[in-house]
This record gives C-alpha cells, structure tokens and sequence, in this order.
C-alpha cells in the first residue's frame, strides 16, 4: 500500500507578548511509512517535517525556541490501542535564524485496519490544536516475500557513530516532504527494506528490478530500468538513488520490484511523483537560431567561449554535456548562438535581460574570486555565487591560530530549502585559493567532518578518520564550530 503525503491544515494568529509578534501560519507535513522488524512485527514510522518560520516562539533565559505539543492515537472499535503524546522543541534560533526540523516517531501495530489521529498544537499559540484523521491499514509482512512502503529522500548518507532519529540500518535517510521534484532537483533518492528471501526463495541470490513508467507512452524509459543482486535474507535494507536530471516534465512512478527465477514480480512497491523539468537547449536546434544583434554585440569575439563556459554553474548536467561539445569546436559564431538559445530557454520573456545581468555577475565573480589558475566562475566559490547567488551571511576567517582560512556563507532559502550553509577552505594558504568542504545543501558535497578536516593544519599527524580520536579538539582560535551553529 502506498500512503499519499497530507498537509496538515494551518491556522492564522498572532501573540503581541511573544518573540516576533506578528501574523504567522503553522504548516506541518506528515508522511507514514510502513516497515518490518523480525522480531517485533510491522511498525508504523510516522514522519513530520516542521516549517520552521511558521512557529511561535519564545525568548527566555537568553535563548530564543518553539515547541510543538503533539498527540497520535490509533484506535479499533472506538478503543484505544496506543496513545502518545509529548513537547518536541524546536532547534534554538540563534540570530534570528530559523530552522526546519522533523520528528519521527515509531510505533508496533499488529496487522489490521486503525483509526489514526495526529494533533500538533502550537504551545506558545493561543489557539486550538490542528489535527488530521485517517484510517490506516497495517499489512502482514511476516509471510512470503515482502517489500516495505517506499521512503523517498531528501538525503541519504552512511550512519554516523551515535544514531538519530533518521537511522536505518546502517544509513541515516532524512525523509523527502514532497513528491514533487522541481528541476533543480537532478536525483531521487528512496530507501526501502526486503523481508523473508531467506526462509522463502529457492535461490541463494535474488534480483531487484529498478524502472520508471510514465503517463505518457510516448516517452521511452528504458534507460531508467536497473537491476540489482542480492543474496538470500531475512531483512535487506536498499539505499539507491535516481538520476533524473534529462527527466522530462511529467507524471511518473518510482517501481521496485522483486523477480524469481523465472523473472516475475513477486512483491512491488511504487511511489508516484511529479517531475518538472524546464525545456533543455538541445545541441542540434541552437544552430536554427537567428542571431540578435544586441547578443551579438554584448558577447565580444575572443570571448564567446568563456562567456559560453560561464553558464555551466547554472546548467543542468544534459545541458553541461552540450556546452562541452559546443566549446570543443571554437566557433564564436555557435557560441554566440547556443548562449541566446540557452537564455531564450532560461528566460522566455526577456532573455537579453535575463543574459545581461548574468553577464555582471560573472564579471563580478571574476573579480572576487578569479585565481592565477581558475577563472572566477570554475571556483567553487564562484560557481555557488552564481549558482544561488549571493550569501545571506557571510563570515570570513583569512587567519587563524589553529585552522586553514575558511568562509561560512549562510543562505536563508535557497528554493524550498531554508538556511542551507556552505563551508570553504584554503589548504594552501595561497590567495583566493578557497574550496567547498562542505554543505547541508541537497546535491552538494557533505563532509559531515569538516571540523576535522579544517583543523588538520593544527594536527597534522592526526588520525583525522577515527571518530574516537583527537583529530578535533577546542582550543584557542577553533570557532568554526560556534560561527557555523551560530546561522
């Protein structure tokens, strides 16, 4: 059975004595997915996901938090079977600074049909409660082969040393609020568990089948369909992800299949979204392009190319490909003509403009972080400029007793994703030589142990890989820490 995301209904208020008195909506999301212990039976996973600026919160003893009271009940027949209900605190808002969070919450349900009930009053709102009901079927997974509900992710990465409330098997999977997958959105990761090929498959191996089907028959999917092996168990955790980054904009299922011998579905779980994908400019159909003078004229002849390279920060990874093809050739009067395709593309209504204030913003990276071997746009530094243009806040450290200089860029939203951090770095000392070591950004790269890594300067025979080691100590001049909690 597959459970369809519901929004949570939002109610309006205002509380002049509060911390930030003014009208503000509580949203809520909730997911619930079903999987399978061996020992303890089928459990529910409840999942909710908090917009954070949409709390009220308190200011008291020189820290600054919301909190959520809220309530699940599952019940048969009119008789309570569970009852939970609990305050969850929100992260502390530090700078007025404001985060999204989730709560999750597992609970053991003997197979059967429940009436659920979910409650989230705001505690520091003087309003009722908002609250959802619904009926839920638990199924029975301790039979034939079976395959729990599907949770798409908004990341997935290998389980750190202490767990949380994401852990699973081995990986931390932070769960996806939506199913709709806007164009900046190039993967589709998704977790699911495989139950009882052990003691019900008469092969010691067993095949996974991996495909995406569409509404429009038109569309050839093939190449989406994977298949992975896996030996005989009682429990098998699968973390994968989709790249759909040249999906075009449609309705789609995720299906996970898996085959016996004789290649027969004998369990399957699917999960249905949508995908909007802006139109691509296609490596054939920029040479129709009639050049516009004004293009023409602001893009000069020994610098098609550089101009051309400079929109790989903002491409997509198909559009990336032509761009590479296109620079190959040297030919000013193609590059000229796949820039004003590309922005005819980028910007429909007014792609000259649209060009032009791109183009000063190259210009302007180049000269904030151009260096004697990178232009500014191939820095990492410049290509998140352009990327998601400029920080929020920006702390820069180009000295330090004990760590390499570093920058802290802190965005307040970058598309539905609030305050997203990146993390730069200058192993060499040298001018301008800064590079991403890390971010909570989706799609970018997660080095959940920059700390260590930044501060190798100051331990260098370290080991910096042992999570029990002094790789990482505070002392005079380490802060990277404070000034990253500190967003």
């Amino acid at each position: 059975m597959r459970y369809q995301n519901a929004f949570i209904v939002v109610l309006f208020f205002i509380i002049p004595s509060l911390f930030w008195a003014q009208e503000r909506q509580l949203k809520a999301y909730l997911n619930e997915r079903q999987f399978y212990a061996p020992e303890e039976g089928t459990y529910l996973e409840v999942q909710l996901h908090f917009a954070g600026h949409t709390l009220r919160y308190l200011s008291e003893d020189s820290t600054t938090y919301g909190e959520v009271e809220i309530t699940h009940i599952f019940s048969q027949h009119d008789t309570v079977f569970t009852y939970d209900k609990y305050v969850l605190k929100s992260p502390l808002v530090i700078d007025s600074i404001v985060e999204d969070f989730h709560d999750i919450q597992r609970y053991s349900l003997p197979p059967g049909t429940y009436d659920y009930e979910l409650s989230i009053k705001d505690v520091h709102a003087d309003h009722p409660p908002i609250s959802v009901e619904k009926t839920i079927r638990i199924r029975a997974m301790d039979g034939q082969v079976e395959i729990s509900d599907l949770a798409a992710a908004e990341s997935i990465r290998p389980k750190g040393q202490q767990s949380s409330v994401f852990s699973k098997f081995g990986y931390d999977v932070v769960p996806m609020v939506t199913n709709y997958y806007p164009t900046e959105l190039q993967k589709l990761p998704y977790y699911v568990e495989i139950y009882n090929t052990k003691a019900h498959h008469d092969d010691s191996v067993y095949v996974v089948e991996q495909k995406i089907v569409g509404t429009n028959d038109d569309i050839d999917l093939s190449g989406y369909t994977r298949y992975f092996r896996y030996k005989e168990s009682r429990l098998q955790p699968i973390a994968k992800y989709v790249d759909i980054s040249t999906l075009p904009t449609g309705a789609y299922e995720l299906k996970i299949n898996v085959l016996n011998r004789n290649k027969e579905v004998i369990a399957q779980q699917t999960f249905a979204f949508d995908r909007n994908n802006t139109a691509e400019v296609d490596n054939v159909a920029f040479r129709s392009t009639v050049l516009d003078p004004a293009f023409e004229e602001s893009i000069p002849n020994d610098s098609t190319g550089y101009y051309v390279a400079s929109l790989i920060p903002i491409a997509r990874s198909s559009e990336v490909k032509n761009i590479i093809e296109i620079l190959k050739q040297k030919d000013n009067e193609k590059n000229q003509k796949y820039l004003q395709a590309f922005w005819k593309s980028a910007d429909p209504k007014k792609p000259y403009e649209g060009w032009i204030k791109y183009k000063q913003q190259v210009q302007k990276v180049e000269k904030l972080f151009a260096t004697n071997y990178q232009v500014g746009f191939e820095t990492d530094r410049g290509r998140v400029y352009l990327q998601y243009g400029p920080p929020n806040q920006l702390t820069e450290r180009p000295s330090s007793p004990s760590e390499y200089p570093y920058e802290i860029w802190q965005y307040d939203k970058i598309g539905r994703f609030s305050n997203r951090r990146f993390v730069f770095y200058s192993p060499t000392n040298l001018n301008k030589d800064y590079r991403l070591l890390h971010s909570d950004m989706v799609g970018e790269l997660q080095n959940y142990r920059w700390r260590y890594a930044l501060n190798k300067r100051n331990t260098p025979d370290s080991n910096l890989d042992n999570p029990q080691g002094s790789g990482y100590q505070r002392h005079f001049g380490g802060n990277s820490s404070l000034y990253y909690n500190s967003y």
